[in-house]
């Protein structure tokens, strides 16, 4: 974001994967309905939201992935660079800050087997994607030329404050808490973007952490 001068994406693309990120929790609410498991509940929206958010973003995808496939080194930095900032971050969220991140609980994943890999790529792989797609649409319109702290920040504080109201409990310090999770944590992501000038890199650090969260969790 930092070195761009024109939006790539029309607005009616950034409304319509808003929409599709509003959906997630509109959808897993309307499942747990009838489920009565708010986890797989959220795991079945997770999944099936995020696969039409990336359907309809591929071509910002395929550009992303050939930035990143032409600049390998760069990649392969921010990538190590993220996965650490970010393994951190949420660790001391989950054991500290105690917010409300977005992975299910040891007693949920082994008790619930039969749907432990569709929760395994809900909560990371699923989960990436909604974050770093879903930052770069919505804030892709911010006219933050050459500013690349700025654009840190109000990508931070704007998708941060939207994932907040979105997927948290409404009460005043789960909200603040978990706030101040989804604003750093972005802000990580929006730092990547703009060193990397690619989402790849933070695609794959989330991923990967959340993917090892939870597989440690079972054992």
């Amino acid at each position: 974001m930092s070195q761009k001068t024109v939006s790539t994406l029309s607005a009616k693309h950034i409304v319509l994967s808003a929409l599709m990120i509003i959906a997630v929790p509109v959808l897993a609410n309307l499942t747990d309905r009838f489920v009565s498991q708010d986890w797989i509940a959220l795991m079945f929206s997770m999944n099936i939201c995020t696969s039409a958010l990336i359907v309809y973003n591929w071509p910002l995808i395929d550009r992303h992935v050939r930035r990143s496939t032409a600049a390998m080194g760069d990649t392969i930095l921010y990538t190590m660079i993220g996965f650490i900032a970010i393994g951190i971050w949420t660790w001391f969220s989950m054991s500290f800050l105690k917010a409300d991140v977005m992975i299910p609980s040891s007693a949920v994943l082994i008790g619930i087997g039969y749907a432990r890999p569709g929760m395994l790529i809900a909560f990371s792989f699923m989960s990436a994607c909604l974050f770093n797609i879903g930052f770069k649409c919505i804030t892709d319109h911010m006219d933050v030329r050459n500013k690349e702290l700025q654009a840190i920040l109000l990508s931070a504080i704007t998708f941060g404050l939207i994932m907040t109201l979105l997927f948290t409990p409404y009460t005043p310090i789960t909200l603040i808490v978990t706030y101040l999770y989804y604003l750093i944590l972005t802000a990580i992501l929006s730092y990547l973007y703009n060193q990397s000038h690619s989402i790849v890199p933070g695609i794959i650090s989330f991923t990967a952490v959340h993917l090892i969260i939870m597989i440690l969790s079972m054992f």
